[in-house]
């Protein structure tokens, strides 16, 4: 049967034209002006130098105070919730 159907059925042709291809917008994101983590390093090990360099010359004396005190608050939460009992060092 096959070899003798010569009115087989022809594959449909899909013709797709691109809406927006011709635009010339060039999508960035925000902030990627004011990072000095993106660059041409690949490696793992320049990219975190370049993260502590950046969180050692940019931070505030006030924001690494609000940091301590944020985590301490979250510790005592976590403490309070595992009923962790504190009058063991006194």
């Amino acid at each position: 049967m096959g070899l003798l159907n010569f009115n087989s059925k022809k594959n449909k042709q899909y013709n797709y034209i691109e809406r927006f291809a011709k635009s010339k917008i060039k999508f960035k994101p925000k902030f990627d002006e004011f990072r000095s983590t993106l660059g041409p390093e690949n490696n793992l090990k320049a990219k975190f130098i370049n993260v502590v360099n950046d969180f050692n010359l940019k931070t505030d004396k006030q924001v690494k105070i609000r940091l301590v005190f944020i985590i301490s608050i979250l510790i005592l939460i976590f403490l309070y919730l595992i009923d962790f009992d504190l009058t063991i060092f006194f």
